[in-house]
């Protein structure tokens, strides 16, 4: 299919007199790793809520798949292979990692389709065959992130949307996780991560998005929104080659 994979045309977000994101208009690529940034309080998950269904935008259009899927609600989203994972990894405690990935192939909007990849093969290529037997629960927190992305694969996601995978791991963890979303793009899917950690996200992304009190006031390469005046000046606050 020609065309983005995911356009968002004029969405506002209002909550009472809060604008908390303004006329947002983006096309993602098919099969890229777009970043998404910005300072605290910029939007960045209020728009991800917007496109992920959890919030019904105030203005505007999301357009998954050339299709307009606009207030449709997240479990009917996940069916057309729109996902996404949240800040806190989201696991199946109590629950094995084979029978939480199992159980995420079945839930309502994740049933059996043939996008979905066998499970043994998941954990294979995201290096969790070790754990199949664990807990989830009792996991490490970098592998219980990578879990959360496994999760969302097994629903069939084509598209993925990744909110601050990297928070609280270490600099192992790091270099594991993004190997294991370069595996998951590899592999067809399309990426959009929201990150506050800039040396983990622009060693990982072809294009970065920079969202400042609602509004995207930059959209480039790296290096471009890197060195771009009014990032540094909203964002980064800091010398450009402190984040090259």
């Amino acid at each position: 299919m020609s065309g983005p994979v995911l356009a968002i045309e004029g969405v506002t977000q209002r909550f009472g007199g809060l604008v908390a994101v303004r006329n947002v208009t983006l096309a993602l690529p098919r099969g890229e790793i777009t970043g998404l940034i910005g300072p605290n309080g910029a939007g960045k998950t209020t728009l991800f809520n917007a496109v992920s269904g959890f919030f019904r935008p105030t203005e505007g259009r999301i357009l998954f798949e050339g299709r307009d899927v606009t207030g449709m609600a997240p479990h009917a989203l996940a069916r057309l292979g729109l996902v996404r994972t949240f800040q806190g990894a989201r696991v199946f405690p109590k629950l094995t990692v084979a029978e939480g990935l199992r159980t995420a192939g079945h839930l309502p909007g994740g049933s059996r389709t043939a996008r979905q990849p066998v499970i043994r093969d998941v954990m294979s290529e995201l290096g969790l065959t070790r754990y199949a037997h664990e807990l989830a629960g009792s996991l490490p927190s970098g592998i219980m992130r990578v879990l959360g992305i496994a999760m969302a694969i097994q629903t069939g996601a084509t598209m993925l949307l990744l909110d601050e995978p990297a928070a609280g791991l270490s600099a192992e963890e790091l270099v594991n996780l993004q190997r294991i979303i370069r595996a998951v793009h590899a592999a067809g899917v399309s990426v959009w991560v929201i990150e506050h950690n800039l040396h983990f996200l622009m060693g990982l992304v072809s294009r970065a998005v920079v969202l400042d009190a609602g509004a995207v006031i930059a959209d480039g390469t790296p290096a471009e929104v890197t060195r771009d005046p009014g990032v540094i000046e909203a964002y980064l606050g800091a010398p450009t080659d402190a984040v090259a």
